[in-house]
C-alpha cells in the first residue's frame, strides 16, 4: 500500500481564511474513510449505515421525506438506500395510516440488532481517532463544534428560504407526497 501524499501546506497558500473549511472537509472525508473500512466486515458502508442511526434516533414511523432532510440528503437518493436496507430486513416501509402515499419507516429487529453493532464498530473508532486529544479538550471541541454546525444550519436554512418558490427542501415541496 502506497503512503497517502502529505497533507498541503495551508499556511504557506494564501488560504489561510480557509483553514478551518480545509481540515473540517478533510476530516469529515478521512474519519468516512476510517469508519467506512471498519463496518465493511459487517456488510455495511456508510451511506448504508447513515440512515440506520438516523431512523435509531428518530421516532418509530417517520416518513422517508423527514429522514432525507434530518439527514440533509436528497429524497431520491435516499430511496435506493432504503430499498437496500429493507430487501437486507433491517428497515420496513409502511404506509401511513392517513396519507397512504406517504411511506413510514421503522427499524427491524434486525436492523436495531445491527445498530447496536455499529455503535460498538463506531465507539471504537472514535476512541482511537481522539486517543491523543487531552480530555480537557474534549468538551470545548465539542461545544465549538456543536456551535459551527447550529451556524451552518442556520445559514443553510436561511438559504433555502430565500430560493425562488420559498422553503423547498432539496426539490420536494412541504406537504408533497414522496
Amino acid at each position: 500500500m502506497s503512503a497517502r501524499p502529505p497533507m498541503p501546506d495551508i499556511e504557506g497558500s494564501g488560504f489561510q481564511d480557509m483553514r478551518m473549511t480545509f481540515l473540517t472537509m478533510r476530516l469529515s472525508n478521512t474519519w468516512r474513510l476510517v469508519l467506512d473500512r471498519a463496518i465493511r466486515p459487517e456488510g455495511m458502508s456508510m451511506a448504508m449505515m447513515r440512515p440506520l442511526a438516523y431512523l435509531m434516533m428518530m421516532p418509530d414511523g417517520v416518513s422517508q421525506r423527514d429522514l432525507a432532510q434530518a439527514m440533509n440528503t436528497d429524497s431520491s437518493a435516499l430511496v435506493r438506500v432504503l430499498d437496500l436496507l429493507e430487501r437486507e430486513g433491517l428497515v420496513e416501509r409502511r404506509p401511513d395510516p392517513v396519507d397512504r402515499r406517504v411511506k413510514s419507516l421503522f427499524l427491524t429487529v434486525g436492523g436495531r440488532r445491527r445498530c447496536a453493532r455499529l455503535h460498538e464498530i463506531c465507539a471504537e473508532v472514535e476512541g482511537r481517532l481522539l486517543r491523543d486529544v487531552p480530555a480537557e479538550m474534549m468538551g470545548q471541541t465539542v461545544q465549538a463544534l456543536s456551535r459551527i454546525l447550529r451556524q451552518a444550519e442556520a445559514l443553510a436554512q436561511e438559504e433555502e428560504d430565500a430560493r425562488p418558490g420559498g422553503a423547498v427542501s432539496r426539490g420536494v415541496p412541504s406537504g408533497g407526497a414522496e
